[in-house]
Order: structure tokens, then C-alpha cells, then sequence
């Protein structure tokens, strides 16, 4: 009978301590971390209010666990898949190592999902409080696309290629928070609900700008400038309103 109730007792502790993480994950996404409080993720929980402090310590402590929960195992997944495809190929495409590490969280399972919009909407959040806890959790060395990508792209310069990289992190994060702003350009047909399609239109459009050729320079955005050359004589500081005035011909001398 004891060794049944103390079953009993770590199941319904392991199950309290699931659907805090649940709940929680759900109502950061929804919310963002400083628009929920510990007393609403304990109700929407089903729990006592004392088994947040009691699992996790914090709130914030709590929000790292949701992170770690998937993060972790999705991680673990990229770094599967790479190693598999880079034993299959001696050499493999950048599309081929960009869907190795963006299909594992874009899979459209019920767990993913929440965990998508959570990511993109605490990597949006301007306050220094969810950027310092995101740091916390995505140390360096936790981040494997970085490397990864630099390997595709070995003769980019650093420049260039961070800029890209954020470029590339925008866009994810941007496709994952599935803000719903796309709707108000393309209507209410346009479907957003399945992210694995979304890669197929995401993943070609990543891969071109990272691999764009791009001269070799210090400062490699001047190129992009458009040339404008105004001459100040050309323009007349007062005009009059409606009529444009026509440049006087120059003098001669006789």
C-alpha cells in the first residue's frame, strides 16, 4: 500500500510540474513573459499557487524550463539530422543544411507550435529583462546554425556575413511569431497554419541571400547607394508655386 501511494504521490507530482510548463509555455506565447503573472499560470494550471516556488523558484526560472523543455531536444534532433546528412554527402547544399536545422521546430505538431510563437514573440520583446533571460539560455555554444552556416560559406566576409545571419534569424523568428500581419496584405486566404510549407518558400528565399555574390569591401553596403548627382545651379532655392523655372542661359561675351 505505501509503494502504491508513493507511486501515486510522484505521479501527480511529475503531472503538476507538466502542466505548470504547459500552461506556462501557452500563456508566454499568447501574453509575452511580463503580460501573464504566476497566479494566473497556477489557475490556468490547475495547481496551488505554492507549487511554482515549490518546482521552479521563480517565474523566471519557469520561463527558462519552458525554453529548455523543447529546446534541448530540438537541438539535439539538428544536430542528428547534420550528422546524418554530412555522412550521406561529402559536401552538402546550403538549402540541405538549412532544413536540417530549421524542420525539427517547424514541424507542425501541438508541442511545436506554442513553442514556436513563444520564441519568436520573447525574441521580438524589446525589455531587457526577456533579453537578458534569452541570453542566458542561448549561450554560444548552444547555437549550432552560426557554425554551421559559416562552413557553407567560408569565403563571405565577417561583415557581410553577420549581417546576413541576422537577416536570417529575423526572418524565422519573424515566420514563427505568425503575427497574423501577413493576412492584412494578402487576405484571409492566405494560410499560415502549416509551418512545414512555409520552409518551402522560406528556405530557398534564406539560402539566396546568404550565398548573393557581394564585392569585397569595407564597407560593402556604399555599393548599394544609388549615384545621385544634383547640381546646385540647376535648382532654385525659391520657386514659385505651380511653375517651375528654367535655368538661366549662361552669359557670353561678345
Amino acid at each position: 500500500m505505501k509503494n502504491h501511494a508513493l507511486v501515486n504521490h510522484r505521479h501527480n507530482e511529475l503531472n503538476a510540474r507538466e502542466r505548470l510548463l504547459d500552461a506556462a509555455e501557452k500563456l508566454f506565447a499568447d501574453y509575452g513573459f511580463n503580460g501573464v503573472s504566476v497566479r494566473e499560470i497556477a489557475r490556468a494550471a490547475k495547481v496551488n499557487l505554492g507549487a511554482i516556488p515549490y518546482y521552479f523558484g521563480t517565474k523566471e526560472n519557469l520561463f527558462k524550463e519552458v525554453f529548455y523543455r523543447r529546446a534541448i531536444p530540438l537541438q539535439e534532433e539538428r544536430k542528428d539530422r547534420l550528422q546524418r546528412l554530412k555522412e550521406s554527402r561529402k559536401k552538402p547544399r546550403l538549402e540541405e543544411v538549412l532544413w536540417a536545422l530549421l524542420e525539427p521546430e517547424f514541424r507542425p505538431t501541438r508541442q511545436n507550435e506554442a513553442f514556436r510563437r513563444l520564441l519568436g514573440r520573447a525574441s521580438m520583446d524589446p525589455t531587457p529583462q526577456v533579453q537578458k533571460l534569452l541570453a542566458e539560455i542561448y549561450t554560444p555554444s548552444f547555437s549550432i546554425m552560426p557554425r554551421e552556416l559559416r562552413k557553407i560559406c567560408p569565403d563571405l566576409p565577417d561583415e557581410v556575413f553577420h549581417w546576413r545571419l541576422n537577416c536570417i534569424y529575423g526572418v524565422v523568428l519573424y515566420v514563427q511569431a505568425d503575427t497574423g500581419k501577413i493576412q492584412t496584405i494578402a487576405g484571409p486566404k492566405f494560410d499560415t497554419s502549416r509551418p512545414d510549407i512555409a520552409l518551402k518558400y522560406v528556405i530557398p528565399f534564406l539560402a539566396a541571400g546568404l550565398s548573393a555574390r557581394t564585392k569585397k569591401s569595407r564597407q560593402p553596403a556604399q555599393s548599394l547607394r544609388p549615384k545621385l548627382e544634383l547640381r546646385e545651379s540647376a535648382v532654385d532655392p525659391h520657386p514659385r508655386a505651380g511653375v517651375a523655372r528654367a535655368k538661366s542661359p549662361p552669359q557670353t561675351t561678345v
